[in-house]
């Protein structure tokens, strides 16, 4: 069967043709049992669907519905672009982020400080009598620290005194006496 008759069976069903085109399709379908059996099918599929279709009551008429559709798109065409936001908004936009960022970083610092291993210094309070003088090596990262006594040397000294050492990893100090 041609395409274009299955076509004029379908508008002949849905009663689209003119009086005289619709006759002659008739006789062409009764001529012809292809045409017959697809035009009766076809009625059968379109009782089904009516028959099983359910109605749905819409409380508004057909104008009103589509004249609601219509005030929606005219209004939206003639609505203009929404503003730029302000300075202020731009800002709070941001600024959430980056305090919340700052937050997070300062969490990680803290940790980080708090998991590093704490080295102990040695306090060194020189006694009645003595002075002491501390230096730092940044780049060994070495501390020194000299003991020295202030009392007047006694005056039967051939030798001057061994001076005692201490290590204790990151301090070294020298006690002279």
């Amino acid at each position: 069967m041609k395409p274009d008759l299955e076509l004029k069976l379908q508008a002949l069903l849905d009663a689209e043709l003119p009086p005289a085109e619709a006759e002659q399709v008739r006789r062409m379908a009764a001529a012809d049992p292809e045409a017959a059996r697809l035009l009766a099918e076809l009625q059968n599929i379109k009782a089904a669907l009516c028959q099983n279709e359910p109605f749905v009551a819409v409380p508004e008429t057909r104008a009103f519905y589509w004249s609601k559709i219509q005030r929606q798109i005219q209004s939206e065409a003639g609505r203009s672009p929404s503003p730029a936001p302000s300075w202020s908004e731009r800002f709070r936009r941001w600024l959430v982020p980056l305090a919340g960022l700052a937050a997070g970083v300062a969490v990680l610092l803290l940790l980080l400080h708090q998991s590093a291993p704490q080295v102990a210094l040695n306090e060194v309070s020189p006694a009645a009598g003595a002075k002491a003088r501390a230096f730092r090596d940044n780049s060994a990262g070495i501390n020194f620290v000299v003991v020295q006594e202030t009392s007047p040397p006694p005056a039967t000294f051939a030798d001057p005194p061994p001076a005692r050492t201490r290590n204790d990893g990151s301090s070294f100090m020298i006690e002279l006496e």
